[in-house]
Formats: C-alpha cells, structure tokens, sequence
C-alpha cells in the first residue's frame, strides 16, 4: 500500500488531471473551522479529522461534497483549472444561504471558506474551514462502480 501524498495540491490536481478515477475522497488529519462576523472571532471548534469528495461531474465541472461542517453536508461546485494552479478555480456555486465562497489549496492545506447569508447583513457569518494533512485517500471509479482503491 502506498503512503498518501502529504500534499493536498498535488493530490487534488494529480486526481483532476492524472487520473481516470472519477471520485476522490479525502481524509485529513485535521480540520479547523472559524466563525466570524464583521471581523470578529465567534467561534473556533478544536481540531478534528475532516472528509471532502471530490466528484468530476465532466471534464469542466468539479463537485466537493463537504461532510463535516457545523450544521449540514453541502456540495460545492467550481470549475476545474486547465492549468495545474488550483487556485484558478474561479467562483464557487454554493447552496443558499450560503455565498461568496473560495478556495485555496497549496502544499500544506486547502481552505474553503464562504459566508452564511442572512436578511439583516448584521446576522450574516463567514465560516471558514481549514484542512490540513492528508490522513487517508480513497479512490472511485463511478458512483455505480462499486470498487474502491484506498491508497
């Protein structure tokens, strides 16, 4: 078994552009989320472990499904770089009530971070998660496949 490439750059652009896995699931050892509102700290939840799948929808179109955030499992998508620099992903498309959503990704983390909207732009939150150290990789072929390459 082959130790899981510490780099969640790599790793995600080796998936997207290398390999003819449709879905990717990745564990990391932590996951940090911050809230926020007007500049200000609300919350820091202690560290834990975090999942995010990645799906190619096509060629173009990239689904992350986020599983471990404070209050429901939403999916992301954005689409996937022609060049390897993850960060040209462009803007997200988020589910309501969230908005204004990025994502960063370099050799040591992937940040997603977006904003919670609400009516009275005094009540809106911006949440930001922070992933960092690549667990565990587990590969899938399509949805219907059934066979799963952990590596």
């Amino acid at each position: 078994m082959d130790k899981p490439n510490p780099n969640p750059s790599q790793t995600i652009t080796d998936f997207l552009h290398h390999s003819t896995h449709t879905q990717l699931q990745i564990t990391f050892a932590s996951l940090n989320i911050c809230n926020s509102q007007h500049g200000k700290l609300l919350q820091r939840l202690p560290s834990r472990q975090g999942r995010i799948g990645f799906q190619k929808l096509s060629p173009q179109l990239l689904q992350l499904d986020i599983m471990d955030s404070l209050v429901f499992r939403f999916s992301v998508q954005c689409h996937i770089p022609q060049t390897t620099n993850l960060n040209d992903m462009g803007p997200l498309s988020l589910p309501r009530p969230l908005d204004q959503g990025s994502l960063y990704v370099d050799e040591e983390k992937l940040v997603l971070s977006f904003r919670i909207d609400a009516p009275d732009p005094q009540l809106r939150i911006q949440v930001t998660h922070t992933y960092q150290g690549i667990h565990r990789l587990e590969k899938f072929c399509t949805p219907l496949c059934g066979h799963a390459t952990k590596v």
